[in-house]
Parts: C-alpha cells; structure tokens; sequence
C-alpha cells in the first residue's frame, strides 16, 4: 500500500498523520458526550503523546535545533518520537487517579477504530475500511454494552485481546503480516491495558 499525502495551505501531511488526527479528535467527541470525565483524562494524554512526539526532535537531532531552533517546530522525533509520546501518555494515565480501565479500554478501541477507518479512507481503500469499520463496530458495540455489567473489567481484557488480534489479521490481510510501529504500538498498549485492569483488581 503507498501512503498518500495531502496539503492543506503551506502543510503537506501523509494520510496516517491524518488519520492520527481525526481518530483523536473524533475519540475526544465520542468521550465527551458518553463520559466527560473519561474525555479530559483522554484529552490531557493526548496533549502529552503530542507535545512529547514534537519536541522529541530535540534529543533525535539536537545539533540540527541548535543550528536552526525552528526546526523544533516543523519537525517531530519521527519513530522515537513516536514510541517516547507512546510511553509518556501512558505514564500519565497509570498515575492518574480514578482513570477506570474499561472506559480506558473503550477510549483506546475508539482510537483504533477511527484511526483504521480514516487511514483507509485516505488511501482511498473504501471498501476495505469500510469491512473493517463494521466489525471492529460490533465489537466496539458490545464492550459499551458490557461495560455497565458486573462483569466489565473481565470483558474489558477479553475484548482488547480479541479486539488486538483481530487487528493484526487486518493487517496480515491487507499488507502481508509485518511488525510495523502500528502492529507494535497495538500489542504494546494491549498488555499495558491488560496489567492496568489487573493491577486495580489487586489493589481493591
């Protein structure tokens, strides 16, 4: 698949940029009229991965910001960057107090699911995106229905690691299984959200 880019004014972006974006923003507007407390926790962590992402440049290429400082600003810390924003929202998240880990697991899905969906849609991958659009629907579908049960934190790991899966047979389907920064970041947050579940469990 070759990713397409896209500008808007003097800023040229690639499609996965745009669908980071979008899933963000959209992830916010589903939290804030579901569970506002759940949207402000979720906006907060966003900033950090954002913010962190940016200036990340600093430590990839310190000569290059010191010899032009705004680099800083067009710049990002590209695949480190990445994973060192990745760290900092979910360091944020574990120390942040009365965050629940279903509405985190729905929080994360939500991102997925836009994420995928937009990102399809930007490569002009319609059809596709659209597939995978439904069934990650279902299962985002049930989990909000499970959520309020009795049972919702063993739901919660359940479906993440079902949900998890299910996304890197789409990728193995679409691209030929590869262990992209997608595939890892979405193993990486499946356990981190497993342990957060488990860890609540044991201190109540």
């Amino acid at each position: 698949m070759i990713e397409r880019w896209y500008t808007i004014g003097s800023f040229t972006f690639p499609s996965s940029w745009g669908a980071v974006m979008a899933s963000f923003i959209l992830t916010f507007l589903l939290l804030f009229f579901w569970n506002k407390k759940a949207s402000d926790w979720y906006s907060n962590s966003i900033f950090y991965f954002v913010l962190i992402w940016k200036l990340s440049v600093i430590i990839v290429d310190f000569q290059t910001v010191i010899d032009h400082p705004f680099t800083a600003v067009y710049f990002h810390g590209g695949r480190i960057g990445f994973w060192l924003g990745l760290i900092g929202a979910l360091v944020y998240v574990s120390f942040k107090k009365r965050v629940d880990p279903t509405d985190l697991t729905i929080a994360w899905i939500s991102t997925v699911v836009f994420y995928e969906f937009a990102c399809h849609l930007l490569d002009g991958e319609i059809l596709i995106g659209t597939i995978q659009l439904i069934t990650n629907g279902f299962l985002f579908v049930f989990l909000l229905k499970k959520s309020k049960g009795p049972l919702q934190d063993k739901w919660a790991v359940q479906l993440v690691t079902v949900f998890t899966l299910l996304q890197l047979l789409f990728h193995s389907i679409n691209e030929g299984f590869a262990y992209t920064t997608i595939t890892w970041s979405y193993l990486m947050v499946m356990i981190y959200l497993i342990f957060f579940n488990r860890r609540r469990n044991y201190i109540e």
